[in-house]
């Protein structure tokens, strides 16, 4: 779920001690700092095309507010008798507009629509979307932060054998003061630059032309700038969604056609593993790794951590943008351009992002394969989600299987289920979480 922070108010004061429990994106009051374990190395780009450094402070931006940065609902608050308070954060990820003109912040649904699901468990339309989230600032609930009011969102369903392919909502950008006494502006920059990457392409990256190793980056609210490649593509799995900061609902969602991504960093030459996406980044938008063009790829919802040689550091879910695209109906704001992408394998050497006729045709088997046994697989105790991923030349696909437990038997029965298919096993540390 999103990064949570809980606070104790006291009339108009925040008094603010706190610790962080990424599994959860919880932070929770302490009354001293326990020994942790040695974490995942970040995934961080250290360095821009012109030299400089990432900027990282990604709370309160002075409208009108760069995408990439804190950002979330208003009311994504719960407050009880007593005083505490638990509060939660995200990334505005993307600008978007209708064709009518009107522009739109995108990010994910339990962001901005606090798990609004199928039925009556939903936010209303209009609630006022602030930046910073209510997380940056203690908690504290502040109108005059508004930059924009939820529009539209993609209803989650947690109900059992029901399918979600997106996990994403919009808010109209809405005019925003620059200073106590003006003037007022967008809340949010027109013409949809993110920090430190700039503006982007108006054309996504197509969803067919995914393949894996291909190297990617994301611009978050928790761990900046930040690159990965694609571990897995047209995946199946189950998330699971918390109830608190006030959402409307909670469960275990089951999603499909997602894409999966590995943290990894740039040009690594022994495949070093690292944080992708922390809890606070759902909703940070998905690029190719081409700062002149960067081409969306899709939108930040989940994810977990691993502890397997095979996929160590974070390994994050991905909704495909132009589903999010065709089903909001709206289109990407930004630059007329085509970029270049490319593949980076586990060695770190390089190679064409292109799909060749006899590789195309393995995912093509492969993913036939998954949409017929995946649910069967996906029952097993122990699986946490199956993809398509790298066989074992460039111009072959084999179905990668993610496992939260491993042994012989469960290896078999997902091999029973798959009847005799080609699979790679990787471990996990956990259960995909909304982020």
């Amino acid at each position: 779920m999103k990064t949570c922070f809980i606070a104790k108010l006291a009339s108009t004061i925040v008094i603010i001690f706190f610790g962080v429990l990424l599994a959860r994106g919880d932070a929770f009051a302490q009354a001293s700092p326990t020994p942790t374990a040695t974490p995942t190395p970040s995934c961080s780009i250290s360095e821009l095309p012109d030299g400089s450094a990432p900027i990282c402070n990604t709370g309160a931006e002075t409208p009108p507010s760069y995408l990439g940065v804190s950002g979330g609902n208003i009311n994504s608050v719960t407050i009880s008798k007593s005083g505490g308070a638990v509060c939660c954060s995200g990334t505005f990820g993307a600008l978007v507009k209708d064709s009518g003109g009107n522009q739109y912040v995108l990010s994910t649904n339990h962001v901005l629509a606090r798990n609004s699901a199928s039925g009556a468990a939903a936010a209303k339309l209009r609630e006022l979307i602030v930046q910073p989230s209510l997380q940056d600032l203690g908690c504290w609930q502040d109108p005059s932060d508004t930059v924009a009011q939820l529009s539209k969102w993609v209803p989650l369903s947690f109900k059992a054998g029901t399918e979600n392919q997106m996990d994403v909502a919009i808010a109209k950008v809405v005019s925003a003061n620059q200073g106590p006494s003006g003037p007022s502006v967008p809340g949010v920059d027109p013409n949809g630059n993110i920090l430190n990457i700039g503006m982007i392409s108006t054309t996504p990256f197509p969803f067919n032309n995914l393949i894996d190793g291909m190297a990617v980056m994301k611009m978050g609210r928790t761990s900046c700038l930040t690159s990965g490649v694609i571990d897995a593509f047209d995946a199946m799995g189950q998330v699971v969604y918390s109830k608190t900061c006030n959402n409307a609902a909670a469960g275990v969602a089951y999603f499909d056609h997602q894409i999966l991504v590995l943290g990894q960093i740039p040009n690594s030459t022994n495949g070093s593993t690292c944080t992708f996406a922390s809890p606070g980044d759902s909703g940070a938008l998905v690029l190719t790794y081409d700062f002149g063009c960067p081409q969306a790829i899709g939108v930040v919802f989940a994810g977990t951590s691993g502890s397997g040689a095979d996929s160590g550091g974070t390994l994050v879910a991905v909704n495909p943008i132009q589903t999010v695209l065709t089903k909001l109906n709206v289109s990407l704001v930004g630059q007329s351009c085509t970029g270049v992408a490319y593949a980076q394998d586990a060695d770190g050497s390089v190679r064409s992002a292109e799909i060749s006729d006899e590789l195309r045709a393995s995912i093509e088997h492969a993913r036939r394969v998954k949409e017929l046994r995946g649910r069967s697989v996906l029952k097993i105790s122990g699986v946490a989600a199956i993809g398509i991923g790298a066989g074992e030349d460039p111009n072959s696909a084999m179905l990668n299987v993610y496992l939260t437990q491993d042994s012989p038997q469960i290896r078999s029965r997902v091999l029973k289920q798959l009847k005799g298919e080609q699979v790679r096993f990787k471990q996990l540390g956990g259960s995909f979480s909304a982020l």
